[in-house]
């Protein structure tokens, strides 16, 4: 996630940066799968925990990210450019509320963040 929020962030100045990222997390696909299937190997069950930290936290980003745009078009005065940057923000919001229920959901959140006892009961 880390290469995923400086490759957005940094994107827009330096175009070269999304190819770099895109050949970093190729390679480290192939190196984490050959590792994960070579010495590594253990079967693991996240019961779909993980997909959704992951898309909520991209989701996140992304919305940080428009923030950002809206404000840095806002202070140089760019009308347009604003208009849009804010127009996608609100969809981009708007996205968010209505199909990512999981993102807002405090039980989840606080169910997740307990440790597992059921050892302890028996």
């Amino acid at each position: 996630m880390t290469i995923f929020t400086i490759c957005v962030f940094y994107a827009p100045t330096v175009p070269l940066i999304p190819v770099a990222a895109a050949c970093f997390v190729w390679l480290r696909h192939r190196v984490d799968g050959y590792n994960l299937l070579t010495y590594y190997r253990r079967e693991i069950d996240s019961s779909g925990k993980m997909i959704d930290y992951i898309t909520n936290t991209a989701l996140i980003v992304v919305i940080l990210y428009q923030i950002c745009m809206t404000a840095y078009f806002s202070i140089h005065n760019r009308r347009a450019e604003t208009l849009a940057c804010t127009c996608i923000f609100l969809l981009s919001v708007f996205y968010a509320a209505i199909s990512y229920e999981d993102v807002y959901d405090l039980a989840k959140i606080e169910e997740s963040m307990e440790p597992n006892n059921q050892s302890n009961d028996q």
